[in-house]
């Protein structure tokens, strides 16, 4: 649905690595706010309402801000627009439901994370990961070809580049994704 319209252009990506639980950094968020303040973004539109926060207070918080600004909040898998004002109770409902079934599912996860360390069977701590190659013991040791990659990604976000600026920094620098591949715009950072 919102995918495709030639009338619109990309600004940016806005990306929280860590939780969006009240109190984290929301970094990118707080960026994305900003841009809308300086008027750099007309419509926002995100995957669903647990991607736009995991907090009802703070979602809720947060369209009141955009709703100021005029700036609508599309939500793709909901079929959601703020600029719809029916659409608003129906926000408050699915996102108190999915904070419910967010925090379930994050109890879920660290249970099942804390048993498998128990039992000795967790690969949380082992798994391959770009920078990294298991040694002859099957233990993760640092690859210094990827890791200088690795450091360059880190310094660049903690600049302050964006998702998309970094791709074009890699892009620019000729470096190569983990799977070998140049980053360009048919490749998306997943």
């Amino acid at each position: 649905m919102t995918a495709v319209n030639p009338k619109w252009l990309l600004v940016d990506v806005y990306i929280d690595i860590a939780s969006s639980k009240t109190g984290s950094s929301r970094k990118e968020f707080n960026r994305m706010l900003n841009d809308c303040k300086s008027s750099n973004i007309e419509i926002i539109l995100s995957k669903n309402i647990s991607r736009f926060g995991r907090d009802t207070v703070d979602v809720l918080e947060a369209l009141n801000q955009l709703k100021v600004l005029g700036v609508p909040v599309i939500f793709d898998q909901e079929a959601l627009n703020t600029a719809d004002i029916d659409d608003e109770l129906m926000i408050s409902i699915i996102e108190s439901i999915t904070q419910a079934e967010n925090k379930s599912r994050g109890d879920n996860i660290k249970w099942g994370i804390k048993q498998r360390a128990a039992q000795g069977t967790s690969k949380l701590y082992n798994r391959k990961c770009y920078g990294y190659f298991n040694d002859a013991d099957g233990n993760l040791a640092i690859d210094e070809k990827e890791a200088k990659n690795v450091r360059l990604i880190f310094n660049l976000y903690l600049q302050g580049k964006s998702v998309l600026g970094i791709v074009k920094e890699l892009e620019r620098l000729g470096i190569k994704s983990p799977t070998e591949r140049l980053h360009g715009p048919r490749e998306q950072l997943t």
